[in-house]
């Protein structure tokens, strides 16, 4: 006769994938930890295994007083298992199909994550205990009917006071594509901004009023949470909990309930986590609009925010988007979007013959590389500062055919250099170039440095490279600056190289491996995305010894995100 139940299947019934735990494939108690001189009680724990990859765990709650009287072991043992609760503890999550792209925060406080498993994750660093932090998923802003393929983030503050902020997006949103000819914008409601603000106290006790915090980023147009109705493919804003979202929360945990969710990391901060179960359906974004002229599915993004020169009262957004391309030269133009706007202010066609499957806009928005399978790398560059309809000021200024003999999946400017790009291919090679402009106004791609991995097994393609913010000084009083490079490759391995892209630096200087991430730490599959933490977030740059400490996120078909706490000495590079 069961006595006493754990968990539950959750989630939309007849929704997505993403929204529902799908009930349990496995489950199993814990040993007997009854010898544990450690705990004055033996403790049962259960740990079940999500039909989704995820691991959960309940620890029995019963009632010490009660226990305490009875001093038979055996009848003590078999009225704790009747009377007990099952408290469950915070699980792991993660996806469980291919993550295929990812973004931070541009302030670096949380990361996102897209995945073929059709959802969008966001995953933030959580105090575990007073020197330990642990990176948990505490939102699911898109559960999604499609495979998802890209994501980027627009919204943010500028470091510049003197910028009108309310010009340009706001802060905390995303935009995201699929298999579909769609681009979708989403905001952050109201209960997610709580809870950031709630653990970013954790992290820095004091730091301001949670209060004035979540007021300040909190609109009147933001809601207070979304939901996804049934067999829907867009998360609805909504002010009233009440309405559909809440008919599938489940019960109130209470005192009468046995087996209850207190997904807690400090109970003396009262801070609760999402439950797996309320992942999906409870920490939704609102889809704020949908951006329509592809023809075709979405394949990536990529966007610039910053400001135009000439113009001084507000940010400017731009996102890059590209689509599959079959057999139609027209299908393999650029559209540009001003997604506050809701409308596309340019399409760039001519560079690209095939499908374009990777694009980067340089630091300050003039140049937009772009590259794919024809293996051809275009530059182009932004003429004016019009935003407008004619293609948002950019036009084809140079292009590079044949810069690789496989098709290019990875293209990245540097951020402390905006003429410096790195690109990865198929054909396992990464390549440096510099793009510079004539004295009558053409830009001209040199390639300055080309390099296989260190840790190659056989031709091993390069599937992602990723510039830091950060540069390295060399060595011995070295006037030459060094761009801090990663790359990553199919076979799942990663590296972190100094490149020199210093302008007087000449042909003694070479691109040097700084860091090989051990094997059982990387990727056991192709690696998908590496993205730098922004150094907005840490409050010290180099440390009292010149390191730097940085934090790198990687995402593989494996189906894994990992996230890496580097240090790195400027004497790394000799």
């Amino acid at each position: 006769v069961p006595i006493s139940r754990v968990g539950s299947a959750g989630g939309i019934l007849g929704g997505s994938v993403g929204a529902s735990l799908m009930g349990f494939v496995d489950a199993t108690f814990s040993p007997d930890n009854s010898n544990n001189t450690e705990e004055r009680e033996p403790r049962h724990r259960i740990v079940g295994h999500g039909y989704g990859g995820s691991i959960h765990f309940w620890t029995q709650d019963r009632p010490e007083q009660k226990a305490a009287k009875i001093e038979n072991e055996a009848e003590m043992e078999e009225d704790s298992l009747l009377s007990a609760r099952w408290v469950a503890d915070p699980c792991i999550t993660g996806h469980f199909q291919p993550v295929v792209d990812m973004a931070w925060d541009p302030s670096g406080e949380y990361l996102l994550t897209t995945s073929s498993d059709q959802t969008t994750r966001l995953w933030t660093e959580v105090p575990i205990s007073e020197t330990q932090c642990r990176w948990v998923e505490v939102g699911r802003p898109q559960v999604h009917g499609y495979d998802m393929t890209s994501i980027v983030c627009i919204g943010g503050k500028s470091n510049d006071n003197s910028i009108n902020t309310e010009e340009g997006e706001p802060r905390h949103r995303f935009v995201s594509g699929a298999d579909e000819k769609i681009l979708r914008v989403f905001d952050a409601p109201i209960s997610t901004l709580r809870m950031l603000v709630s653990i970013k106290q954790l992290q820095i006790p004091g730091k301001g009023s949670a209060g004035e915090s979540v007021e300040n980023q909190s609109a009147s147009w933001r809601v207070e949470r979304a939901f996804l109705p049934s067999l829907g493919l867009s998360n609805k804003a909504t002010a009233d909990v009440d309405q559909e979202s809440s008919k599938y929360a489940g019960p109130a945990s209470n005192d009468n309930v046995l087996a209850h969710t207190s997904d807690t990391v400090d109970k003396s901060a009262k801070l609760k986590l999402p439950s797996e179960r309320d992942l999906g359906v409870t920490t939704l974004w609102p889809e704020a609009r949908k951006l329509f002229g592809h023809e075709s599915e979405l394949v990536c993004l990529d966007a610039y925010r910053g400001r135009v020169l000439g113009v001084t009262d507000g940010l400017t957004t731009l996102v890059a988007s590209s689509c599959k391309a079959r057999n139609d030269v027209a299908s393999a133009a650029i559209r540009l979007w001003d997604c506050k706007k809701g409308k596309c202010v340019g399409i760039l066609k001519g560079g690209h013959r095939s499908t374009v499957s990777t694009m980067s806009f340089s630091l300050d928005g003039k140049y937009l590389a772009s590259s794919g399978k024809d293996r051809r790398i275009c530059i182009w560059n932004r003429a004016n500062n019009d935003i407008s309809d004619d293609g948002a000021g950019y036009e084809l200024s140079a292009a590079v055919d044949g810069a690789h003999k496989r098709i290019v999946w990875s293209l990245h400017f540097c951020p402390n250099a905006p003429g410096i790009l790195a690109s990865g291919s198929r054909d396992g090679l990464v390549k440096v170039w510099r793009i510079s402009e004539e004295a009558d106004g053409s830009l001209e791609t040199k390639e300055l440095f080309r390099f296989e991995p260190a840790t190659k097994c056989g031709k091993s393609p390069i599937t992602a490279v990723a510039f830091a913010d950060d540069l390295l000084k060399g060595s011995n009083g070295s006037s030459i600056d060094y761009g801090i490079l990663s790359i990553g490759t199919k076979s799942g391995r990663i590296e972190v190289w100094a490149v020199p892209i210093s302008s007087s630096m000449n042909i003694s200087h070479k691109p040097a491996l700084i860091r090989a991430i051990p094997y059982n730490d990387s990727h056991f599959d192709t690696v998908k995305k590496l993205a730098w933490r922004p150094t907005i977030f840490r409050e010290n740059g180099l440390n009292g010894e010149g390191s730097m400490h940085l934090t790198l996120a990687t995402c593989g078909q494996d189906n894994g995100v990992r996230i890496f706490k580097l240090m790195i000495k400027n004497e790394s590079v000799v």
